[in-house]
């Protein structure tokens, strides 16, 4: 069952926390406690982060050398590595989707864009900025933007659910992608209006709908988490939002994260964590900080070639120099990206998440949920999404 992948990465903070039910599981042999006993047991993590930066290394240079495309591979490698070293009782998941699919996937999306982009330039092209129509045309596309944003979102986390097995078993999500956007874009006014306060009621709701409309199998995940229990804990981080620097919003979330998990049950099974806000906070430090100084030396570098271009054309030389630093900073941004915030969130996330009860796993049948036939090209397209 063990398979063993490859990796790169993309937005992985995203995921962790807007996903907390949907985490990957696996068991060995089942357990037979003593009667009266309760069986917790920590996922468990066996990725490398040199190993994961390596692979970054290769993706990114793949990537590069053939203008994009491999990117749909990349992101396939990724999967397949975390997903395999990322289990439970001995036993990994495993990600059993293609690069071929994501490709097609963003292929059947490209006439959508197309068509909407279009309309957008021809939109500034025939009005003037003077125009009320122009406003009001200008408003309806934005608003048609966000709104494939958070359908390409649902859509993404389907695709990779249904793409997520532990002993052939399945995830999936069904429900509806349309009715997912309306309720984020219902609920952004209202937090909007609410000058943020509303904004725990806002996240509960969204998380509410995704993980009861996910399962394992023929296991229904439930959640029986209410926002007021987090309003007071928003309240205060909203309060000292601008004097942290916005280090409350993090403490919140980390709260909030550990909140949902253990709301969260899936048959006999519930969870719990104990996601640490001070590793988390070390997480971001180093990670943003390694790859702000990687983007300084590339901005720095690309600075030095301008200077000292000729005037008017600058020359084969300094196009040559500039395809060079980027060449040089792509993999090396996207090592440090594994290295230091890919690698460390999911070892944290694993450490400290333990699922708990015991489960009769032989009467756990397959999803009778269809599967996509293609990938999240929709969220690739609008770069939405995890890795």
């Amino acid at each position: 069952m063990q398979n063993r992948g490859d990796a790169d990465s993309g937005g992985l903070w995203n995921q962790v926390m807007n996903d907390p039910g949907s985490t990957m599981i696996g068991e060995a042999a089942p357990v037979h406690p003593a009667p009266g006993t309760e069986v917790t047991e920590r996922l468990e993590y066996d990725g490398s982060g040199t190993d994961l930066a390596a692979i970054a290394v290769t993706n990114a240079i793949a990537t590069l050398a053939t203008l994009g495309i491999y990117r749909f591979w990349a992101k396939t490698r990724v999967r397949r590595y975390l997903w395999s070293r990322v289990g439970w009782r001995g036993d990994q998941g495993e990600y059993s989707g293609t690069g071929m699919e994501l490709l097609r996937g963003f292929l059947v999306v490209l006439p959508v864009l197309a068509l909407l982009f279009g309309s957008s330039f021809w939109i500034q092209m025939v009005s003037s900025v003077g125009d009320p129509v122009y406003w009001v045309l200008e408003f309806a596309t934005i608003l048609v933007f966000l709104f494939l944003i958070c359908v390409a979102a649902y859509l993404a986390r389907s695709y990779r659910l249904s793409r997520t097995e532990w002993r052939g078993i399945r995830f999936a999500q069904d429900g509806s992608s349309i009715r997912y956007a309306l309720l984020v874009l219902g609920w952004s006014v209202v937090v909007v209006l609410s000058l943020g306060i509303a904004y725990a009621v806002f996240r509960t709701r969204l998380q509410h709908y995704r993980t009861t409309h996910t399962s394992f199998g023929n296991r229904r995940f439930r959640f029986e988490a209410r926002a007021a229990a987090l309003l007071k804990t928003w309240l205060l981080a909203w309060l000292f939002l601008l004097p942290s620097l916005g280090l409350t919003y993090w403490w919140y979330r980390v709260r909030e994260f550990r909140y949902f998990a253990r709301t969260t049950h899936c048959g006999a099974f519930s969870f719990r964590s104990g996601f640490r806000i001070r590793s988390v906070i070390l997480i971001l430090i180093v990670g943003w900080l390694s790859i702000l100084f990687a983007m300084t030396c590339l901005g720095l570098s690309l600075y030095t070639l301008a200077a000292n271009a000729p005037p008017g054309d600058p020359g084969p030389t300094v196009l040559l120099g500039y395809v060079v630093a980027f060449a040089i900073a792509l993999p090396v941004i996207s090592a440090l990206r594994m290295l230091f915030l890919v690698h460390p969130v999911v070892r944290e996330m694993a450490d400290t998440t333990s699922i708990i009860g015991e489960e009769d796993y032989a009467t756990i049948a397959q999803s009778r949920q269809a599967s996509p036939r293609r990938g999240e090209g929709l969220a690739d397209a609008l770069d939405v999404g995890a890795f």
